[in-house]
């Protein structure tokens, strides 16, 4: 591509002054620029991609003869604008190029419109609408015969893990995993040749794959498509290719969470461990990258930590965890505030199995208002969570001698429960009960005997309405059991 670099000056010369065969000539070697079509070859920057795209749509404009080059200028415009984040954009240019009058487009070109199109609708936020454009570029590749003029216009995997991607977006999950399972047998029947130019793609897509798989619970295949990831990214491919870091984070995490649900909780420490020192190492590449990834890292290293009843490992992540959400969640608390509060919880339950009650109480107080400036922005999500929270916080200052304190908590624990129970009553009865038990308990030391009483009550006659529905579900159990 550096030859054709050097063309460009003359190329825009001959543009100047030499009127249609200029454009021409231009409008052809900056195409060549903007889709590079060497194996592993990187991208240009998004910055002079996009110029230099820009600047093909301008040259092939000035030919009216030439409706085809303008059709191939715009989808690569198109792309260019969806790289740079400018969703809204990219859909006009990649719609005017579908549009454009009396172009010749391959069923290839038309596929990876198509594809650019669907990236720019979900980019806004369309995501019914992208999974129609994805599914019609993925019915366009199909149809394509393979052409030299093509190589750089994607092929049936590009569209394939978009629509994967899609699926999994709009909860799909079973769809989502047949895609990106069909995305990938492609990919690794392909010959030697041609499956060296789609390396990267088949690393993204066995990375997606086994967190699809292991977001249905199938523990073993995700641990098989995540171990071959893991072993496409060692070391030597992430010194060329840092930008495949992040996925390397996410297929150790995978294989952590699935070896830790089938009972592998020591692989699932070590992978674990081996995840927070690569998000590490990405912070040092993309800090925000980074970071994100180091959270979830540390979040999946300290439950294995606590499964495996290593406490002083255990506290040392989660603290470290606490900071860093803390620190984020300054700048981003839609995003961060959350995982600060679940951390604060934990970290609030461990500060308890160590006999630190007072740092409980204080890192249980600090989650409850966290995940109340997180229920104040989206309280269908966050509410159930404040109103346990609050349980654990009664509970805690009680014990730690603070009956007033507890009252409080216990209060709004319950006033919360019975607001969730009036939409969701199977749910949030019984935790009604519950914490009509935790009111009371703390009601007591206070000096509220007749108030603890009423809630025991209370507690009793909704445990005794429960319990005609709950009888015969135990005797239609007891008559599935198969007979001795």
């Amino acid at each position: 591509m550096g030859a054709l670099r050097m063309v460009l000056p003359g190329a825009r010369w001959a543009a100047r002054v030499g009127g249609r065969p200029g454009d021409a000539l231009l409008g052809s070697a900056l195409l060549r620029c903007v889709a590079p079509r060497w194996v592993w070859w990187r991208d240009p920057a998004a910055a002079r991609q996009l110029a230099w795209a820009g600047e093909a749509v301008v040259a092939y404009r000035r030919l009216p003869r030439r409706p085809s080059g303008l059709a191939r200028a715009l989808a690569l415009y198109a792309n260019a604008l969806c790289e740079s984040g400018r969703y809204e954009e990219a859909i006009t240019a990649a719609e005017e190029s579908l549009a454009v009058a009396g172009a010749r487009r391959s069923p290839t070109q038309t596929g990876y419109t198509l594809h650019v199109r669907s990236t720019a609708l979900a980019g806004t936020g369309r995501l019914d609408e992208a999974l129609v454009a994805v599914a019609e570029s993925v019915a366009a590749y199909r149809d394509a015969v393979p052409r030299r003029a093509d190589r750089s216009m994607g092929h049936t995997v590009n569209a394939l893990r978009a629509y994967g991607w899609t699926l999994d977006r709009l909860g799909r999950a079973a769809d989502s995993v047949a895609a990106y399972q069909e995305c990938a047998g492609l990919l690794r029947d392909m010959p030697a040749r041609q499956s060296l130019s789609h390396a990267r793609l088949e690393i993204v897509v066995l990375a997606e794959l086994a967190t699809a798989l292991r977001d249905l619970d199938r523990f073993d295949e995700a641990i098989e498509v995540a171990t071959r990831a893991r072993e496409q990214t060692d070391a030597r491919v992430l010194r060329f290719y840092p930008e495949l870091l992040p996925q390397r984070v996410q297929i150790l995490l995978d294989l952590a969470w699935c070896h830790g649900a089938t009972g592998g909780l020591p692989t699932a420490r070590d992978t674990a461990e081996e995840a927070v020192a690569v998000a590490r190492t990405l912070v040092g590449h993309d800090r925000p990258s980074g970071e994100r990834a180091l959270v979830l890292a540390l979040e999946c290293l300290s439950h294995h930590l606590g499964e495996l009843d290593l406490a002083a490992e255990e506290l040392s992540a989660l603290e470290e965890l606490a900071e860093l959400c803390a620190r984020l969640a300054a700048d981003n608390p839609d995003r961060y505030e959350p995982q600060l509060a679940a951390a604060l919880d934990d970290l609030a339950y461990r500060y308890e199995e160590d006999g630190a009650l007072r740092k409980a109480v204080e890192a249980t107080t600090e989650s409850a208002d966290v995940y109340r400036r997180a229920a104040g922005r989206d309280p269908r999500r966050y509410e159930p969570e404040l109103a346990r929270v609050l349980a654990n916080l009664s509970l805690r200052l009680r014990a730690a001698g603070s009956p007033d304190a507890a009252v409080a908590g216990g209060r709004e624990a319950l006033a919360i429960t019975r607001r969730l129970a009036g939409t969701d009553p199977d749910t949030y009865r019984p935790l009604t009960a519950a914490r009509l038990r935790i009111l009371a308990d703390a009601l007591r030391p206070a000096g509220q005997d007749a108030e603890a009483a009423a809630c025991y009550d209370e507690a009793g006659t909704i445990d005794a309405e429960a319990a005609p529905d709950a009888e015969p579900e135990r005797e239609r159990e007891r008559e599935r059991e198969p007979e001795p």
